[in-house]
């Protein structure tokens, strides 16, 4: 009775934070990893269009708040886990709510970004219009859904970082457009991006699966979502509803 009593105090000493941490994967650097990659498919992809992209007439100025405002996303995407890896949690709770606030503009000034590119038709020509406003408003709820997702479960860290890397995917698409050679795929490249950035979201799943032997429950609905939002785009795109989406918004 006093060996088993003796056990648990040891067992509960050794029970650190550290220790903690490193049963849960806190400190582990997969995330960290993942967020270098998107930014990195991010920064290759807009290296090819910008400052192209920032000079439709009427409106430099709002885009370049734009720019700016996905710029920091990338930036505090890698930044957070690195600050978990530090065992910099207060900092990183801090810059936490910063991202909350980056994330709310960045749906707004994402959609006004998709209003401009309607209005001075500066969507490329093989990008149907309907499938253009149908999938940047579906990617951009989607984005602000699991961001919403991971700040309600910001005190539940495995659930947390998942929805924020599931986010941090869905916010990457049109930097991923930018980085591949559509014109190779003809009109298969929707499915093909589509395809790409379910690979990266199954990053995730396959991770758990290793270091877990289970997929967190997470991922059902970040993914679920991810999927979910690409069987929306494709249903809604050819569509009657994406065509009163655009004569709404005063495009053809």
């Amino acid at each position: 009775m006093q060996r088993c009593i003796n056990h648990r105090a040891v067992e509960q000493m050794n029970t650190t934070p550290s220790v903690l941490s490193a049963r849960l994967g806190v400190g582990r650097p997969f995330y960290l990893v993942m967020s270098v990659v998107l930014s990195a498919i991010a920064v290759i992809g807009f290296s090819h269009t910008v400052p192209g992209d920032l000079a439709i007439p009427g409106f430099p100025v709002l885009l370049w708040v734009h720019a700016a405002a996905f710029t920091a996303w990338v930036l505090l995407s890698v930044a957070q886990p690195a600050l978990v890896m530090n065992r910099s949690m207060r900092l990183h709770r801090r810059l936490g709510w910063a991202g909350t606030v980056l994330a709310g503009a960045m749906v707004a000034l994402g959609g006004m970004a998709i209003l401009m590119a309607l209005w001075a038709d500066s969507v490329p020509p093989f990008y149907p219009h309907g499938l253009f406003i149908t999938r940047g408003a579906v990617g951009l709820l989607a984005f602000g859904g699991l961001v919403a997702a991971g700040v309600v479960n910001r005190r539940r860290a495995e659930w947390h970082k998942r929805f924020m890397l599931c986010a941090s995917i869905v916010v990457v698409l049109p930097g991923l457009e930018r980085a591949m050679p559509l014109f190779l795929f003809g009109d298969d490249w929707p499915f093909i991006v589509d395809a790409t950035i379910d690979l990266l979201a199954f990053a995730g799943p396959v991770f758990d699966l290793i270091e877990r032997r289970r997929i967190h429950p997470a991922y059902l609905w970040g993914i679920g979502g991810i999927v979910l939002g690409q069987a929306i785009v494709y249903a809604v795109a050819p569509s009657g509803l994406a065509i009163a989406m655009l004569h709404a918004v005063g495009s053809r």
